[in-house]
């Protein structure tokens, strides 16, 4: 009976350990092994989410204003400006450049300008502003109304001072 209890404890429970041992061992690589399946299969969707992003980053890009540098940008952004106004009869008062803003990798080019007309003119304008090919933005907008007067007969037109900001990207030439 010693020899057997003696032959459990120094073979057989040995054994039965090591067997829980490893077959513990074996659960925590299978686990290990479906995360890293799942990491390969995500990998794919990964991937397609990359592209679109890039995609829509250069659908967005492509909306930015042309020219290597501000001093371009800020040219098509004033002729862009006279066109509109030319084209829906606002008179342009004058138009000032401003120091261009860094945002990140791009480069913020705003312009300054004073309007006069109505305000149907004035509403065109914006929207065609807004709704522009190029991605503008107007982060400034003052309306100054003159005083109008019981009697008045015919429309006096609005002041306007408005900035223009476009956007292009830091030193890569479009």
């Amino acid at each position: 009976m010693l020899v057997l209890l003696l032959v459990y404890l120094v073979v057989v429970s040995p054994l039965w350990a090591l067997e829980d041992s490893w077959s513990q061992e074996l659960s925590r690589q299978r686990l290990l092994l479906a995360k890293y399946q799942s990491l390969v299969q995500g990998k794919a969707r990964v991937l397609e989410a990359n592209q679109a992003m890039k995609a829509a980053l250069n659908r967005t890009e492509s909306q930015f204003l042309s020219g290597s540098g501000a001093a371009v940008a800020s040219a098509e952004l004033q002729e862009i400006l006279k066109n509109l106004t030319r084209e829906h009869e606002v008179q342009l008062t004058s138009t000032k450049v401003l120091t261009p803003r860094e945002a990140g990798s791009y480069l913020e080019v705003p312009v300054q300008v004073q309007l006069s007309g109505n305000v149907r003119q004035l509403l065109t304008i914006l929207f065609h502003l807004e709704h522009h090919k190029k991605l503008l933005f107007i982060p400034d907008l003052e309306i100054n109304a003159p005083r109008w007067m019981a009697g008045d007969k015919v429309e006096k037109p609005l002041q306007v001072n408005l900035v223009v900001s476009g956007v292009i990207k830091k030193g890569v030439p479009s």
